[in-house]
């Protein structure tokens, strides 16, 4: 899975209930994301419209948040960055089908700063205004929105990316794939831009590319699948290299593994050897013989 960091509306549906009627809702932000460069104490003001493009009211709240986002994850938290936005009006309203509003915010960084990179966002949530019905539950579409916010801060440039914790199968299967895990946390003061691949060699050859970013103080998870075709038999040898860096990956982690595959075919035709082998040692015939005689 690759990780794209933040898209311009990151949107995901959940359910609550069960049944009919489906009730669907949607939501639309602009612009999808801010980028700022503060001083120690420096104050910028942003404005953001959410408007409904859905055939239902909604009601919207709207959250300040730290993000905390890898490969897999995708965490809120309310400490960092989360702490110098302040939304200004209300939090909570509704919107009519077609309504827009307009939404400000203030960021005001602190006068000490220990790091260089952070990123927060606007979290605005949408579910439809549900009416009463008799006779049955109701499912409720909603929709979220991540509006990222990312603040550049004066202060020293320390790139420093920690390979805190690896996993890597030692068996796999032809077709079943495996993963390979790198959890990862940046010590340094600016955010880690990794690129990189895993490398297998065996009988065959393959590479898997890696990319990702990891911002201050953030634990990653990388997890990257490979799944071993036919051809792919015995010993293989993986090599991990993830390079990273603020503007240049110039900084490098490795890592080796040895993986065994067993491909399919080759257990099957074990079987069929051990079946044919218990067979004929308890003297069991085959049931059809051919016998030709010469004339």
């Amino acid at each position: 899975m690759k990780f794209k960091i933040f898209v311009a509306t990151l949107m995901f549906i959940f359910f609550l209930g069960s049944l009919y009627p489906i009730i669907a809702t949607g939501l639309w932000a602009s612009p999808a994301e801010f980028r700022y460069d503060l001083k120690p104490g420096g104050t910028v003001t942003g404005e953001v419209t959410v408007k409904n493009i859905g055939n239902e009211t909604v009601n919207v709240t709207v959250e300040k948040k730290r993000l905390l986002m890898d490969s897999i994850h995708l965490v809120y938290s309310d400490k960092g960055i989360a702490n110098w936005i302040t939304i200004n009006g209300n939090t909570t309203f509704t919107l009519k089908p077609g309504e827009s509003r307009k939404i400000t915010f203030t960021v005001k960084a602190p006068s000490k700063i220990n790091y260089s990179d952070a990123v927060g966002a606007l979290v605005i949530r949408g579910l439809p205004v549900v009416e009463n019905v008799t006779g049955g539950t109701q499912i409720t579409h909603g929709v979220e929105l991540v509006v990222p916010i990312r603040v550049g801060l004066p202060g020293p440039i320390i790139e420093s990316l920690q390979l805190i914790d690896h996993k890597a199968p030692i068996i796999l299967l032809s077709f079943i794939p495996g993963e390979f895990v790198y959890e990862l946390k940046n010590n340094g003061t600016v955010q880690a831009n990794m690129t990189g691949s895993i490398d297998i060699k065996g009988l065959t050859s393959h590479s898997i590319p890696i990319e990702g970013v990891v911002y201050p103080e953030d634990n990653y998870t990388l997890v990257e699948r490979w799944t071993p075709g036919w051809t792919d038999l015995g010993l293989y040898k993986v090599d991990t290299t993830i390079k990273y860096g603020r503007f240049q990956a110039i900084k490098t982690i490795n890592t080796t593994d040895t993986v065994v595959v067993i491909p399919v075919w080759l257990i099957i035709l074990i079987i069929i050897g051990l079946v044919i082998w218990m067979l004929r040692r308890r003297g069991v015939e085959a049931p059809i013989k051919i016998k030709i005689e010469r004339k």
